[in-house]
């Protein structure tokens, strides 16, 4: 045999090797995971059927909660693939269809170990039976996952059944601080526009719901639609004019919320505004002339002289360039055109955009009993939002991802392409993280990082593609 043959075969031979090593080793958590990410539905809850078998009680945690979000993935798959026979059954009421439909699921059950469902009132799909989810809070109650996986089949059920708002209030009312405020209004924003929807006995705590969502996000798309009446008995009429048949009164300081605005302004009497229709949080709708709305004005809680103060106190308002802000310098030469700003009213706002490298450092002394408060949100990719470096090189840092916060290598399921407030407070060598003001971890150890290699402040750090934005950053 020549040395090109032996040469030849002996890379077959290693090929092969590494093949069937791969093969044979065991899968994780993170091939779950990314099994997820990729779709593969069936394989992940598989491999987390098996891992949970044996885990410990804090992987086990974790475990619980992807195999919840592969099976949600899975039914979401399931549900494209029997649509036909599902809107079959929704008209024809077909007992055969239906049968058969509930036959292969008793199949897919007894194979993959799940517990499907399927549901034909109201409208026909197909749902998980709960004995996981059951088992999940059972297990592990007052679990940081909780919340997460209730949303994620929040939102299931709303794409299942547009025509109720129930769902959205009995989130609401499980979790009134919840992070995932600005989903659960355009929830509503959306559900609202369906005229056949009803809001009796929601009113009150609609109501509550606009305020919070206010008094946090007053500077989103979202409040822009939401209004009170200043008025007293204001007409509700059912064209936009005063020519309009009147279909019910708003009494003052009634919330309502936009559903459409005429394409013209007019004029009536010493006043020229636009024509609004709107419902309010009882349910009447109609047109009513726009002097007779206001802004829902945020409901301040906090005492000026309460107010803790910063050694760096950031809100970005002078700029040496448009890429720079005043007393800080780029991370990376030539990464200059990654930041910008832009202005939202009197705020402005930093934005990363960057195909690769980018970010922005800042010099300091060094922080005892360390307090970092940074608002931003991740719009794509991964960012580090900030990250503060004491001398000895130990970071507290921030990382937003698609869904999850990290703080030095520990995760949290987080909407984090929301604008939140996040808070790092030090505790020796440990780290506690709050979230709009409320406590989400606790002992997290401060770690090196390799991006962040000299003492002092960073925001917007990123090595990839990624859009992220802060409003401000405070420490001290």
């Amino acid at each position: 045999m020549s040395k090109k043959l032996i040469a030849v075969a002996v890379i077959v031979v290693a090929i092969a090797g590494v093949i069937v090593y791969k093969a044979s080793k065991p899968a994780t958590i993170d091939n779950a995971i990314e099994y997820i990410d990729n779709g593969n539905y069936r394989r992940a809850l598989k491999v987390l059927s098996t891992l949970a078998k044996t885990s410990s009680y804090e992987d086990g945690e974790r475990i619980y909660y992807y195999r919840l979000k592969a099976l949600l993935g899975f039914i979401n798959e399931l549900n494209d693939d029997y649509a036909d026979e599902c809107a079959e059954i929704q008209k024809t009421k077909s007992n055969k269809i239906k049968s058969r439909l509930k036959t292969k699921l008793e199949e897919i059950n007894k194979k993959a170990g799940v517990d499907l469902i399927l549901i034909t009132d109201p409208g026909c799909y197909i749902s998980m039976g709960g004995t996981l989810y059951d088992e999940f809070v059972s297990l592990y109650p007052g679990s940081r996952y909780i919340e997460s996986i209730d949303f994620d089949m929040l939102q299931f059920t709303m794409s299942k059944q547009p025509g109720t708002i129930n769902p959205v209030m009995e989130f609401y009312k499980r979790y009134p601080e919840t992070t995932y405020m600005t989903s659960l209004i355009n929830m509503v924003l959306k559900a609202v526009a369906n005229p056949k929807i009803e809001l009796k006995g929601h009113s009150e705590k609609l109501t509550e719901m606009l305020q919070n969502f206010c008094n946090k996000y007053n500077s989103s798309a979202e409040y822009y639609r939401l209004f009170r009446c200043k008025g007293e008995n204001v007409n509700l009429r059912d064209s936009a004019g005063t020519q309009g048949q009147i279909t019910g009164k708003l009494n003052k300081g009634e919330f309502v919320i936009q559903l459409e605005r005429s394409m013209d302004s007019v004029q009536i009497g010493d006043v020229r505004d636009y024509w609004y229709r709107v419902v309010s949080m009882s349910g009447s709708r109609g047109w009513m002339f726009g002097k007779f709305l206001e802004r829902i004005e945020p409901v301040t809680g906090a005492v000026a002289q309460n107010e803790e103060t910063f050694t760096i106190d950031e809100t970005f308002n002078e700029w040496i360039d448009s890429h720079t802000p005043k007393g800080w310098q780029h991370l990376y030469a030539g990464s200059e055109t990654s930041i910008s700003f832009t202005k939202l009213k009197d705020i402005n706002i930093v934005k990363l955009n960057s195909d690769g490298k980018g970010g922005l450092y800042k010099k300091t002394g060094s922080f005892q009993n360390m307090v970092c408060r940074v608002k931003g949100r991740l719009l794509s990719g991964d960012v580090i939002l900030a990250g503060v470096v004491g001398y000895g090189g130990l970071a507290a840092v921030i990382t937003l991802m698609p869904e999850e916060v990290d703080v030095c290598g520990y995760k949290i399921p987080y909407v984090t392409t929301q604008w939140h407030e996040y808070e790092l407070r030090s505790e020796g060598k440990t780290l506690s993280l709050f979230i709009d003001g409320e406590l989400v971890a606790r002992k997290i150890n401060t770690r090196k990082h390799d991006l962040l290699k000299f003492p002092g402040i960073y925001i917007l750090v990123c090595n990839g593609n990624t859009k992220a934005e802060i409003e401000y950053i405070r420490v001290k």
